[in-house]
C-alpha cells in the first residue's frame, strides 16, 4: 500500500472544531505549557474563533487521509510604525508527532509561502511557540535564521524582584542620610545637608573629619606626660 504525503490548505470556519485536538496536542508537546493555549476545550474554542475573525489572520491546516494532523496560525503584519515592510508572522506551527515524516510540515510551509506571496509580504517570520527542538531543527533546515530570542518571567516573581530591589535601595539611601544627620547634630550643625552637595560627598567629608579627629586624639595621648603615681617604683 502506497502511503500518500500530506497536503495543506487555508482552513475555513467549518474546520475550527477539527483543529482543537491538534491544538491540545501542541500544548501537551510544548515545554512552555500554559504559554501555548488554554487547557479548557470550550474556552480554547472561543479563543480560536475570536482569533480567526481578526483581520489579516489565517489558519493553515495539513491533512492526511482527510484528517487534520497539523496547523499553522499566521498573521499578516502590514507596514506600520515598527516595520517598513509587510511580513507574515507564524504564531504557531505544529504537526502531531504520530503523523510526522509524511511531509506535513513542508506542506504547511509551502501553503504559508503562497499566502505570503499573494499578500505581497516580503518576509515570513516565526517565533517558535512550542519551543520543541524538532521545530527548531525543521525551521533551520528551511533556511530560517535566528533574529533574537524570547525571555519569560512570571508576573508575581517580577513584582517581588522589583519590590525587593526598590526597598533595598531605599533602605541604603535612608541609612546614609541618617548617619550624616547624626554626625552633623553631634557637631552642632543643622541635620539637613546644604543644597548643592550630594550624599556621597557629605559621607566622604564625614569620614575625613572622623579620621582627622582620631589622629588628633592619638597625638594628644602620645604627648601627655604620665603623673608621678604612675612612675613610682616600690
Amino acid at each position: 500500500m502506497v502511503r500518500m504525503g500530506a497536503t495543506a490548505r487555508v482552513a475555513q470556519e467549518i474546520d475550527l472544531d477539527s483543529v482543537l485536538p491538534v491544538l491540545r496536542a501542541a500544548r501537551a508537546d510544548s515545554p512552555l505549557g500554559a504559554q501555548m493555549c488554554s487547557p479548557d476545550s470550550e474556552r480554547l474554542a472561543e479563543q480560536l474563533r475570536a482569533w480567526f475573525g481578526v483581520p489579516g489572520s489565517s489558519l493553515v491546516v495539513a491533512e492526511l487521509d482527510e484528517t487534520i494532523v497539523g496547523l499553522a496560525l499566521i498573521q499578516l503584519i502590514d507596514v506600520n510604525l515598527f516595520t517598513d515592510i509587510a511580513y507574515v508572522q507564524i504564531e504557531a506551527l505544529f504537526v502531531d508527532p504520530e503523523h510526522r515524516r509524511r511531509s506535513a510540515g513542508r506542506a504547511l510551509m509551502s501553503q504559508i509561502a503562497v499566502v505570503a506571496a499573494r499578500s505581497e509580504a516580503e518576509r515570513i517570520v516565526t517565533m517558535p511557540l512550542t519551543g520543541a527542538r524538532s521545530e527548531q531543527r525543521f525551521l533551520s533546515g528551511l533556511g530560517f535564521s535566528t533574529a533574537g530570542s524570547r525571555r519569560i518571567a512570571d508576573t508575581a516573581a517580577l513584582l517581588r524582584r522589583l519590590e525587593q530591589t526598590g526597598a533595598g535601595r531605599e533602605r541604603r539611601g535612608r541609612g546614609i542620610e541618617e548617619l550624616i544627620a547624626r554626625r552633623r547634630r553631634s557637631r552642632g550643625l543643622p541635620a539637613t545637608p546644604p543644597r548643592g552637595i550630594s550624599l556621597t560627598e557629605l559621607a566622604g567629608r564625614a569620614a575625613q573629619e572622623d579620621e582627622s579627629s582620631t589622629m588628633q586624639v592619638r597625638r594628644a595621648e602620645q604627648m601627655r606626660r604620665p603623673d608621678s603615681s604612675a612612675t613610682t617604683i616600690s
